[in-house]
């Protein structure tokens, strides 16, 4: 579970951000608490679930522990973050109802995609 959620949260953000994408929508989408902790989890929790099966940097709870730096570790538990990413989520659809700039990030991100789609 927690490869696909860090893989949401990847694709997600890039639809609206551009180069540090995850860490710009943690910042602005999530609950305050993973804020302080935004320029993280790119490397830290995605790249080592996705690309090394390991969080040997980090430490994952299975519960709802809330996001805290623990004697320099960033933990958290797995229930706390997908409901932190199911508000991001929803933040995001919200502002991206009225931010023009953030619907042309879309379209663009979007129309990108399509674009290297085979017929």
């Amino acid at each position: 579970m927690a490869i696909s959620l860090m893989c949401a949260l990847d694709a997600i953000s890039t639809y609206g951000y551009r180069g540090t994408h995850m860490s710009k929508f943690i910042k602005i989408h999530f609950p305050d608490d993973y804020k302080l902790h935004c320029d993280s989890f790119y490397t830290l929790y995605r790249n080592s679930l996705v690309h090394r099966w390991n969080l040997f940097e980090a430490t994952l709870y299975p519960g709802d522990e809330p996001v805290k730096d623990v004697g320099g570790t960033l933990t958290f538990g797995l229930l706390n973050f997908k409901k932190a990413l199911e508000h991001s989520v929803a933040d995001f659809l919200k502002k991206l109802e009225a931010d023009i700039q953030l619907q042309n990030n879309t379209l663009n991100r979007y129309d990108n995609l399509r674009k290297s789609a085979r017929p």
